[in-house]
């Protein structure tokens, strides 16, 4: 096994990139290897570098890139685009990185340049004992751990180290280095990235400033960046906005640039002068041409009551579009501080009849991977787990595959089970050429402690289906 561009994938939640995303890249073999002793600065230097990034510390990685790199890249860039740990979740992650074994490296030398490759063996941060050890790496709960309970975590990993226990991923990994001044640095190669630009449009006469933060992000293919953008009211009375985003060339965009996280087709009310600050998170595709060097993303924001309908919509087409979304049906939600749950598939099935096992079933990848439901628990939000374009057609059921749930209760601060019994369910519905259809799972977690044997249960208790902004159905009703 072979462990592909680690300082590229060392991160993940929207966020914390794990060590078993790094797997499955080939390396195009060196010759030429050079002696052990002359490639330890190497081997320190890769240590270093790849242990930053694995804990999230952009500021430490960012001192190991090349001269060149910075050139193209600003170190206030590279923080905005890629946030850090900080606090406790900053020491207790570090403290896992600093397990980080890096093995004798191998080097081709090309005068000031290097390709090198090397064994390596991290922590496996995707291992259901280190989430649980450390809260699924969710920084919001670990920097409010008490300095017992950080101790412990402390404690518990030094255990599984000195015992053999500690998860890990083994595999091999490949850097390419330049020689500046003659000492070695890493070489991302960021003037070739793709470049992703940021606009930003008021329709409609809404009263509002709205620029981006960032007009334009150097993007290596398959990296999972952050960009914002600055909305404020200018007039004197709350102002109520909807934005959309318009992504050209618009067939590259479509299949090659993925918008995982924003502000879009949300309803967003600003008070007289007030000024809000709206991220997004979007990343290029590892499989993005060659030839497509850069995309152009604009927002508009309208105000909501003139916010255009498919008809007038720019990005008509013949196919149409899927929305999924997840929020949580009150119920004993408020006994947890956090619940995280992981997906897998979005799977939907043109025939009601049919069972989860047979074949058949449409199988999507959302663009969300977890999300804290307690953040979507009082009915007027949902998180967007699922959007694209589809064929026009007709669907029966729906199975939105939950694969892990780690809830921590709200009382003690430790986590306790709850059972998944998020599963398919009949939902029928059409998409429909150049129109939006939005599905959302109204999940909803039961207390079950006073039944012989059972606790806490996940399940969906109902759904909402809307095309083109217009509900079609609530199921139970609103």
């Amino acid at each position: 096994m072979k462990l592909s561009d680690g300082r590229k994938r060392l991160r993940g939640r929207a966020g914390w990139v794990t060590a078993a995303a790094l797997v499955c890249a080939l390396w195009a073999g060196v010759s030429g290897a050079r002696a052990e002793e002359d490639t330890a600065p190497l081997r320190d230097l890769v240590s270093r570098y790849l242990k930053a990034v694995y804990a999230q510390d952009y500021a430490e990685a960012y001192r190991y890139i090349s001269q060149k790199d910075r050139e193209a890249k600003s170190e206030a860039a590279y923080l905005k685009e890629n946030p850090s740990f900080t606090g406790t979740a900053a020491e207790l992650t570090r403290r896992l990185a600093d397990r980080i074994e890096v093995g004798p490296v191998s080097a081709e030398v090309r005068g000031d340049s290097a390709s090198i490759r090397f064994p390596i063996s991290l922590p496996d941060a995707n291992s259901a004992e280190l989430q649980d050890l450390f809260a699924g790496f969710d920084p919001d709960v670990l920097n409010r751990l008490t300095p017992e309970k950080r101790r412990n975590i402390l404690t518990s990993l030094d255990e599984m180290g000195r015992t053999g226990r500690l998860p890990t991923v083994k595999g091999e990994e490949s850097l390419e280095l330049l020689r500046e001044n003659g000492r070695w640095a890493i070489f991302e190669n960021w003037a070739e990235a793709v470049k992703v630009f940021f606009h930003a449009e008021v329709k409609e006469g809404l009263p509002w400033a709205f620029e981006p933060l960032q007009e334009m992000v150097l993007a290596p293919p398959g990296e999972t960046l952050h960009a914002s953008y600055r909305a404020r009211n200018l007039s004197g009375r709350a102002v109520t906005g909807k934005a959309r985003h318009v992504d050209t060339p618009k067939e590259a965009a479509e299949e090659h640039l993925s918008i995982i996280q924003c502000f879009c087709f949300l309803q967003e009310t600003l008070k007289p002068g007030q000024e809000k600050e709206l991220p997004l998170v979007f990343r290029v595709g590892w499989d993005v041409p060659r030839e497509t060097r850069e995309f152009h993303v604009t927002y508009q924001f309208y105000p909501s009551d003139r916010f255009p309908d498919a008809a007038d919509r720019t990005l008509a087409r013949a196919d149409g579009t899927l929305e999924v979304r997840v929020k949580d049906h009150r119920d004993a939600i408020d006994d947890f501080q956090s619940v995280e749950l992981r997906f897998g598939r979005l799977r939907l099935a043109p025939n009601a009849r049919m069972k989860s096992t047979d074949p058949g079933w449409l199988e999507l990848t959302p663009q969300l991977d977890r999300m804290d439901l307690t953040r979507y628990k009082d009915g007027s939000a949902a998180a967007t787990v699922y959007r694209g374009t589809l064929p026009p057609g007709r669907f029966a059921a729906v199975d939105l595959q939950v694969t892990g749930i780690r809830g921590i209760l709200r009382k003690t601060g430790v986590p306790d089970k709850v059972k998944n019994a998020v599963g398919p369910i009949r939902l029928g519905f059409e998409i429909k050429p150049a129109a939006t259809t939005v599905v959302i799972l109204d999940l909803e977690l039961l207390d079950l402690s006073d039944h012989p044997g059972r606790g806490y249960e996940l399940l969906i208790k109902g759904y909402e289906l809307y095309e083109n902004d217009r509900v079609l159905r609530k199921i139970p009703p609103g």
